[in-house]
């Protein structure tokens, strides 16, 4: 498969792709049928949240805020 034909199949734009006629609804099925299971090569990921709070993260701007204007009044 050329890269033009790939673009034709990818996620992002085959629904527009479908709608102006460049290829079928049943051409871009067909093709998601046609994909190789690759779930064997995924890797898991964890994302961590910042454990500041929502009130300790005001602060800290707030803080921020002071040390700017403290610097304007210099």
């Amino acid at each position: 498969m050329t890269k033009k034909e790939e673009f034709l199949y990818d996620v992002r734009v085959a629904d527009r792709h479908i709608q102006d006629g460049a290829i079928s609804k049943k051409e871009y099925e067909s093709h998601l049928k046609n994909l190789p299971d690759v779930e064997e090569k995924g890797e898991a990921l964890i994302i961590e949240e910042d454990k500041v709070s929502a009130e300790e993260e005001v602060q800290l701007n707030e803080a921020e805020i002071d040390e700017i204007e403290e610097g304007e009044t210099e």
